[in-house]
């Protein structure tokens, strides 16, 4: 067999089914034995989308997502979207062709190194150098994309690899993944801390996602009355209704986001990754201790001082501490503060133009538990971090690691590959949505169906925002747009346009009553 089928029969092992990426002359042997497979290989416009679309297929799948490119151009083209996977940490294997082992010591024709550019945004990065080590490779890059905390990994695979002959290699079988828990003698001690706190509260983080361990955080909770405040990416871990929900924090420091955490004196981190939520912000003085909860040991880091990291099944460890922990009531303080961030989600806005908080309120009263929203990075993104209120936990992606525009649209698409019965909508500013339109052909050829919400304001509003909070004048952040209208049709989308909060509302209802891409236009304040 060929190198080639060898890789081939490696992925197999690793049970993919998708791979997203384009063709190129030095990966015609990988792309031929892979045709022989049943593995979709789904070509794409551009190799960024092809990443954002592995991406996106990893988060919905909870198993690695695979793209695919050429050498030289083709590999630097995945850069943007595996660092987006990576720091979102997400689990995404990009596999790279390269030039034959006989040119790779010199200046040779789209020759780059490719090792040293996907360096600092994987967690493994190998090139394969005979053919006999491709399975251990394959099989490696698997195994620690998705060990926590999950990311990025990358193959290279040369050209004269693919093509030369080789004994055939036994697979590496895959192990069943051992279950532990956190030493019990430091998890009493974690509940003393806990029981002698005037004002704890939680801090939910993307690892509860990771792991589906939103039942017992809600169990958690319930039993023993602490408050919680959740990342962008832990949203509908607990009913926006639930007394004890003092909503999302991340980002930017608004004032009225960062009264839970400032109140408190005792910090329970559960699953919590320290990209999301810079301590610096929330614990500047480093008054607050911190319960790490999680399934590694937790990130250093002079804000985040913690005093028990409590490393080990998220599950099995908070059952340990419910056993230990004494039930409180809510204090008049975090009933204050919930009420207060309550009443500032639900303000309408002033006048009959459209605010993005209208749009999100409408999107929050309209999700049901096949609803997957994904937002794009922009402006638009604080109104969504903040407001949307999805009712189910996992059923929510905003970029926010490497918050790299242009992933939404792509991300649609691999998100209905790794499951086709969801109700997909992409909401992205105008920026982000011209990044990778030409997916929209991708997208038009697969048969998939979802809707793009675009927020319409001709300017790069984020970074407007920014110059305005230190005192500089607008500069270089406006465009044109082009007829949406006119270009939903020519890659035979649906296009709907809304200036209003209610024309938004019946626009909505009416792109989920058809198949296929239907672009919402949204003319914004």
């Amino acid at each position: 067999m060929k190198g080639s089928d060898l890789f081939t029969k490696a992925l197999l092992n690793e049970n993919v089914k998708h791979i997203f990426g384009l063709p190129g002359e030095e990966n015609i042997d990988l792309l031929d034995s892979i045709s022989k497979t049943d593995i979709d290989f789904i070509v794409t416009r551009h190799e960024q989308g092809a990443a954002f679309m592995a991406d996106a297929y990893a988060r919905v799948r909870k198993t690695p997502g695979v793209c695919l490119s050429t050498l030289g151009p083709g590999a630097t083209n995945l850069l943007t979207g595996v660092a987006n996977a990576h720091l979102d940490k997400v689990p995404v294997v990009a596999i790279t062709a390269q030039a034959s082992r006989d040119r790779l010591h010199k200046e040779s024709h789209q020759n780059v190194d490719t090792i040293a550019l996907f360096s600092g945004i994987t967690k493994y990065n190998r090139s394969v150098i005979v053919p006999d080590s491709i399975p251990e490779i394959v099989r490696k890059a698997f195994s620690i994309s998705m060990k926590e905390q999950p990311g990025a990994a990358h193959i290279q695979l040369p050209e004269d690899i693919g093509s030369m002959e080789t004994d055939e290699v036994r697979m590496i079988p895959i192990p069943d993944e051992a279950i532990y828990e956190a030493n019990g003698s430091i998890v009493k001690k974690a509940a003393k801390l806990i029981n002698s706190a005037k004002y704890p509260i939680i801090l939910a983080g993307n690892g509860v996602i990771r792991s589906r361990s939103w039942d017992m955080v809600r169990k958690f909770v319930e039993v023993s009355g602490i408050p919680i405040v959740s990342t962008f990416m832990a949203k509908g871990i607990l009913p926006y209704d639930n007394p004890n929900n003092l909503f999302i924090v991340g980002g930017r420091p608004f004032p009225i986001e960062l009264r839970p955490l400032i109140h408190s004196d005792l910090v329970i981190a559960i699953g919590f990754d320290m990209v999301e939520y810079d301590p610096i912000i929330w614990n500047e003085d480093s008054s607050r201790s911190v319960i790490n909860v999680a399934t590694t040991m937790a990130e250093t880091d002079e804000h985040f001082p913690v005093a028990f990291d409590l490393v080990g099944n998220i599950n099995i460890t908070l059952d340990l501490l419910l056993r230990n922990i004494e039930k409180r009531p809510l204090t008049k303080e975090f009933m204050e503060i919930r009420r207060k961030r309550k009443e500032f989600f639900e303000s309408p806005g002033t006048g009959k133009e459209i605010i993005p908080k209208a749009v999100i309120k409408v999107l929050s009263e309209n999700n049901h538990e096949n609803t997957l929203v994904i937002s794009d990075v922009g402006l638009h993104k604080v109104w969504m971090s903040r407001y949307y209120q999805p009712k189910f936990p996992d059923r929510t992606i905003i970029y926010n690691g490497f918050a790299s525009m242009g992933g939404s649209l792509p991300g649609s698409i691999g998100a209905m590959k790794a499951n086709p019965d969801l109700d997909v909508i992409a909401v992205m500013g105008d920026g982000g949505f011209l990044m990778n339109v030409q997916e929209l052909e991708t997208a038009y050829r697969l048969g998939i169906s979802f809707t793009a919400i675009v927020f319409n304001d001709r300017t790069y509003s984020l970074i407007e925002k920014h110059q305005e909070d230190h005192n500089l004048s607008p500069k270089y952040i406006h465009f044109t747009n082009p007829d949406f209208d006119l270009l939903a049709k020519s890659f035979h989308s649906e296009y709907f346009y809304a200036d209003e909060a209610k024309g938004f509302a019946e626009a909505l209802k009416e792109s989920r009553r058809s198949d296929g891409v239907k672009i919402i236009e949204v003319k914004i304040n």
